[in-house]
């Protein structure tokens, strides 16, 4: 049996993904490629956070260019 097999795989219009449970508890998802994607506490909420990260990756939001330039860094002394 190829891996593909062995797994439950979920697609999505930006490519697919499984989920599997840790020996601790926790959800994690896995993109086709083998990399971690999301961690969570129930595996719906990892299905819809790895879908909504899949779209942020596919569709560039890392990249995209807001209309002000903000400074992180707060002025004065507290």
């Amino acid at each position: 049996m190829s891996e593909e097999q062995d797994y439950e795989w979920y697609e999505t219009s930006y490519g697919k993904f499984r989920v599997t449970e840790s020996r601790f508890g926790t959800w994690n998802s896995f993109g086709e490629d083998g990399k971690a994607l999301i961690t969570g506490l129930t595996k719906e909420v990892v299905m819809a956070g790895t879908r909504f990260h899949m779209e942020g990756l596919a569709t560039n939001w890392a990249n995209c260019i807001t209309s002000k330039k903000f400074d992180g860094v707060v002025g004065g002394k507290l």
